[in-house]
C-alpha cells in the first residue's frame, strides 16, 4: 500500500502543478496539493481524519458545482471533446468533474478505519 501513496501523491502533485496555468488556480492547488499530503501522511503510517474529512467536503462541493457541466458533456456522447478545450463550454467542467472524482475517490479510500470503542 506504500506503493500506491506515493503514486498517488506524486500525482496530486502533478494535477496541482498543471493548474498554475489555470484562471482560477487557488482552490485547485489547494484541492490536489491537500490530496497529496493526505497520500503521503499515509505513506509514512500518519493520518488526520480532520483534514481528510474537510478536503472530502471541499471536493464534493467542487464536484456539486461541476456536475451540471458534466452532465452536459455525457448528454453531448462526444467523448473525444475531452481533449479540445475550444470544442464546447461543458469540457472544462467535465474535466473538473473527473479530477475530483479521482481525488474523492482516494480520499474515500484513504480513510482508516476507527480502532477505539468509545463512538
Amino acid at each position: 500500500m506504500k506503493i500506491v501513496h506515493i503514486v498517488f501523491g506524486v500525482l496530486f502533485l502533478y494535477m496541482a502543478y498543471i493548474q498554475l496555468n489555470d484562471p482560477d488556480p487557488l482552490y485547485w492547488i489547494v484541492i490536489y496539493c491537500g490530496t497529496a499530503a493526505v497520500a503521503f501522511a499515509r505513506w509514512r503510517g500518519k493520518h488526520s481524519d480532520f483534514w481528510t474529512t474537510l478536503l472530502v467536503g471541499a471536493v464534493a462541493a467542487g464536484m456539486i458545482v461541476a456536475t451540471p457541466g458534466f452532465v452536459d458533456f455525457l448528454a453531448a456522447g462526444e467523448v473525444a471533446a475531452i481533449n479540445d478545450m475550444a470544442n464546447a463550454s461543458y469540457v472544462e467542467p467535465a474535466r473538473e468533474f473527473g479530477g475530483l472524482l479521482i481525488a474523492f475517490a482516494f480520499l474515500l479510500f484513504s480513510y482508516r478505519p476507527r480502532t477505539d470503542s468509545s463512538h
